[in-house]
């Protein structure tokens, strides 16, 4: 039976949980939930590609600060200005008298560097990614990069993580 109960149907829950939906209906996937910040930078890429395929308009890119997701955008193209999205990446924020606001705990500070990350809705999958150029973090930033894409070296043994068994 598949998800609808039909015997031999081909109906598959999404991400979201909705049984033949199309992963249109949740919001950010689980790992990609942030908190606004005071203090955020944006990272503009003019593509985001998974293994060189272009990202579809349900996919998700995350932006990390180690475990924690510091920012996140769905990659809808065409609600992108000229194509090009951002992802917001949120830094770290005080209180007038210099207290932390804990929900920004562990978030960017000035001179870190994001990881990213892609959901492809259609796998429900997340990859590691790969900014054609490491920019560090400043608040208030408007930084542009060439592309962000999924097939790379991450942990650096010579072989690109899509062949890699163990690409951490």
């Amino acid at each position: 039976l598949d998800c609808s109960g039909e015997c031999g149907g081909s109906a598959v829950e999404d991400g979201c949980g909705v049984c033949a939906g199309d992963n249109s209906s949740c919001d950010a996937p689980a790992d990609f939930v942030y908190e606004q910040s005071t203090q955020q930078a944006y990272y503009y890429f003019h593509s985001a590609t998974i293994l060189e395929t272009l990202l579809d308009a349900d996919d998700w890119v995350g932006a990390f600060n180690g475990d924690i997701c510091v920012g996140a955008r769905k990659w809808d193209t065409s609600l992108c200005g000229g194509g090009v999205c951002d992802v917001p990446v949120m830094g770290e924020a005080y209180d007038m008298d210099g207290n932390l606001f804990e929900w920004t705990a562990g978030y960017m500070q000035e001179g870190d560097i994001p990881l990213f990350k892609i959901f492809d809705s259609s796998e429900s999958t997340y990859y590691y990614a790969e900014a054609s150029e490491d920019i560090p973090w400043v608040n208030m930033a408007l930084n542009l990069i060439d592309n962000l894409n999924t097939d790379h070296d991450w942990d650096n043994d010579g072989v690109i993580d899509s062949a890699d068994s163990d690409p951490l």
